[in-house]
């Protein structure tokens, strides 16, 4: 290729684009300078005939002349397409406030397509209810993790999981060391107060008869009292143990025999040996009546105090405990029925009363624990099962409602649209009050039997955010 036309060629390349680009600049500039710097319609650019004055509103999709949202004119029963001349204009109900702009389509088609439906608003009974994730567990009132009071080693296992007991029986016998030493602090206190008694009974007889002065008397009624407080001390050692001492016992010189099966029943007793048996034996008895849900012991091992041998849970009442939102929590109270159901068990729901409402919010879930107590006299609800729980809140016989799918939010408010007419819609701003199911209370803003759109009234929506951008046909208005 010549040199010259290679050159030439390498400078059109670089020349044109900026003459292309000017051009359409300065194409820009006159259409905006002829224009006012507004948008023209689509004639005025492509040299199309303008539109007659019965043409179409291109923003709002209706003849110019009858445009109700351009042209501020009334809304009659029937749509624009289908106006007879001289129809008086459709009376809307009374509304507080000021009345939002209408939003007007060419024609019920474009509904159709779009999958709007209407629905009147109908006076129906509405329950109001509160549904949320909830769980079983056990009443904790009626829950005991049951342990010795001192270190040993399992002597005796009378009790397993499974099992049911009373309060009072015995589960386990731990063979303890303490509890010897208490016991035979005991035996001692009690023999030596007899002594100290006896000893000031003869030291009043004496000074009475004047062979000794009161010093001796007032020295031995001190020795009676320490001995007291001695026995005392080794009574409370013993019942902080588990081992009451009876009253009777102590009046005199216990018995070894009587102190050293000190706490068991006769069942177990008749089954012991006097002379094989230590005196070291401690039962750990149940606390209340219930279902030993949990045993962690075992003959010959060792008992640390720090450790539950027995889990004993009274499963005739339960308790169900749901997370329910702040917004959810705020409606609930005292005393209103939870029905709970379950995952994967089927039969009839398990209702009980809420009788706790958390004071917080949790840091980890921030929900509000609500919880009811249920009876369980079958023992068919398990602690720990999930499920779905739902609280009644509230009950209207003669509720005005419309489907949840009419309501729109905007913003702090919420509305819905009011069907006009087959092409006219009105947005109506609405209190909303309880919901239920697939239905939703207005408290004001709409009247029964008005139509309003359902299902696609988000295209409604639309339509009418799209309005306030400003209405082409009209800007000189």
């Amino acid at each position: 290729m010549p040199l010259a036309l290679k050159s030439i060629l390498s400078l059109s390349a670089r020349v044109l684009p900026v003459l292309l680009t000017t051009g359409v600049l300065a194409g820009v500039g006159v259409l905006g300078l002829k224009t006012g710097w507004k948008m023209p319609p689509a004639a005025e650019v492509f040299g199309a005939p303008a539109p007659s004055a019965e043409g179409w509103c291109r923003d709002h999709g209706a003849p110019e002349a009858t445009c109700v949202v351009c042209r501020g004119l009334k809304v009659t029963s029937s749509p624009p397409s289908k106006r007879v001349k001289g129809e008086p204009a459709l009376i809307e109900p009374p509304v507080e406030g000021k009345l939002r702009p209408v939003v007007q389509l060419p024609n019920a088609d474009v509904l159709r397509v779009a999958g709007v439906q209407t629905a009147p608003a109908e006076v129906r009974l509405l329950v109001e209810t509160v549904e949320a994730n909830a769980e079983s567990g056990y009443d904790m009132t009626r829950y005991a993790q049951v342990g010795a009071r001192v270190p040993g080693f399992a002597s005796l296992v009378r009790a397993k999981a499974g099992q049911k007991v009373k309060k009072g029986d015995v589960l386990c016998l731990v063979d303890s060391a303490e509890v010897g030493k208490a016991k035979a602090e005991l035996l001692q206190a009690a023999a030596s107060l007899a002594t100290k008694r006896a000893v000031l009974e003869r030291v009043k007889t004496s000074t009475a008869a004047g062979f000794r002065n009161q010093a001796d008397q007032m020295a031995a009624e001190a020795e009676v009292r320490e001995a007291g407080i001695r026995l005392f001390n080794a009574r409370q050692a013993l019942t902080s143990l588990g081992l009451p001492v009876p009253e009777a016992l102590v009046q005199g010189v216990p018995n070894e025999k009587d102190v050293q099966f000190l706490g068991l029943p006769p069942d177990i007793i008749a089954g012991l040996e006097p002379a094989k048996t230590t005196s070291n034996l401690l039962p750990v008895m149940s606390p209340l009546d219930g279902l030993i849900v949990s045993q962690a012991i075992v003959p010959g091992e060792l008992v640390d105090p720090s450790r539950p041998l027995f889990v004993v849970a009274d499963t005739s009442r339960m308790w169900i405990t749901a997370e329910l939102s702040p917004g959810d929590a705020a409606k609930i109270r005292v005393g209103l029925d939870m029905a709970f159901r379950p995952d994967g068990v089927t039969g009839e729901l398990i209702v009980g009363a809420v009788s706790w409402i958390s004071t917080e919010v949790s840091e980890k879930t921030r929900t509000v624990q609500v919880r009811a107590e249920v009876a369980n006299p079958d023992g068919h609800l398990r602690a720990r099962m999930f499920g779905r729980v739902s609280i009644t809140v509230a009950s209207k016989s003669s509720a005005l409602t419309v489907p949840i799918a009419a309501v729109q939010p905007d913003g702090n408010t919420s509305f819905v649209f009011v069907r006009l007419n087959e092409e006219v819609y009105r947005p109506r701003v609405v209190t909303l009050g309880g919901s239920a199911g697939l239905f939703v209370e207005i408290l004001s803003g709409l009247s029964a039997g008005e139509t309003v759109a359902t299902q696609g009234s988000y295209f409604l929506a639309a339509q009418a955010n799209r309005g306030k951008l400003g209405a082409g046909c009209c800007a000189n208005d």
